[in-house]
C-alpha cells in the first residue's frame, strides 16, 4: 500500500469544517494533496475556507445538518458524485456545553445526543454504502470526556462513549468491504466552541491536570485525524486515539 501523498490522488470528504477541529483537518487534508470536499450547517464558513485553498470544494454548495439522516445520506451521495469515489470521511460534527445535569431538559439531552452521536451514526452508515464497493477510511470524533466521564457534560459524555463504542463495531462490520473505521477523542482544545464558554481562562482547573499543562490546538487534532485517515495507518481499525494532552492515559 502506498504511503499517503503518493499514487493517485485521494478524495475526502470534512464533515462540520466550518471551524475548530473540521476546518483544521480539512485544511490540512488539502496541504497533504487530498481532494478535499467539506460540509457544515454553517455554508458560509466552508465557502470562506474552500476560497482559501484551491484543493477545498463546498459538497453541493449548501448548509448540511447532520442530524438528518436523510441529509447525510444525500450529502454522501453528493460528495462521491462529485469526487468520483470518496476515499475518506471524517466527522468532526459535536456540541457541548457545561451545565449541571439535573438542571437540564429532555430536549437539552436529545440535543447533545444527536449532534454527538446519532450525527456519527447516520454519517457512518451513509459512508458505508458508498465505500463498500472500493473501500476507505472513516473516522469520527469522540472526546475524552466519553473515556473517564465529565462532571458538567454528563449526557455529552454517554454520547462520545457511544461514539468510541460505534467506533469498534462498525470497524467489525465495515472490514468487510476494507473500509477502515476508526476515531480521535481530544481533550481541552482551543476551539471556537470553547472560547464561546470563556476559553481556557475559564477553564483553568482543568487545564491543570493535564500532564502536559495546556491545551490542545486544531492543528493536533488534524494531524491526528489525518494519520487515522491515510494509508500510513492501513492496518488501523476500531480504535480509538486520545489527543489530549496525556489526561486519561491511566484512565
Amino acid at each position: 500500500m502506498a504511503a499517503s501523498g503518493e499514487s493517485e490522488k485521494k478524495t475526502a470528504l470534512v464533515v462540520g469544517a466550518g471551524s475548530g477541529i473540521g476546518r483544521a483537518t480539512a485544511k490540512l487534508l488539502a496541504e497533504r494533496g487530498i481532494a478535499t470536499f467539506v460540509a457544515d450547517l454553517n455554508v458560509e464558513a466552508t465557502r470562506e475556507l474552500a476560497a482559501e485553498s484551491g484543493s477545498i470544494v463546498v459538497a453541493g454548495d449548501r448548509s448540511w445538518d447532520a442530524t438528518d439522516p436523510a441529509a447525510c445520506e444525500a450529502l454522501l451521495q453528493v460528495a462521491a458524485e462529485s469526487a468520483g469515489r470518496l476515499d475518506v470521511v471524517v466527522s468532526t460534527v459535536g456540541w457541548t456545553a457545561v451545565t449541571r445535569f439535573l438542571e437540564e431538559s429532555p430536549d437539552y439531552w436529545r440535543k447533545i445526543i444527536d449532534l454527538n452521536l446519532m450525527s456519527s451514526i447516520y454519517l457512518g452508515a451513509a459512508a458505508g454504502r458508498v465505500m463498500r464497493e472500493h473501500g476507505g477510511s472513516i473516522v469520527l470524533t469522540a472526546s475524552e470526556a466519553g473515556k473517564v466521564g465529565m462532571s458538567g457534560e454528563t449526557a455529552y459524555s454517554a454520547a462520545k462513549g457511544g461514539v468510541i463504542a460505534l467506533t469498534k463495531s462498525l470497524a467489525r462490520e465495515f472490514a468487510r468491504h476494507q473500509i477502515r473505521v476508526n476515531a480521535v477523542a481530544p481533550g481541552i482544545t482551543e476551539t471556537p466552541l470553547l472560547d464561546s464558554q470563556g476559553g481556557t481562562e475559564k477553564f483553568a482547573s482543568a487545564v491543570r491536570q493535564v500532564p502536559l499543562r495546556r491545551a490542545g490546538q486544531p492543528e493536533e487534532i488534524a494531524a491526528a485525524i489525518a494519520f487515522l485517515a491515510l494509508d500510513d495507518a492501513g492496518y488501523v481499525t476500531g480504535q480509538t486515539l486520545c489527543v489530549g494532552g496525556g489526561l486519561t492515559m491511566t484512565s
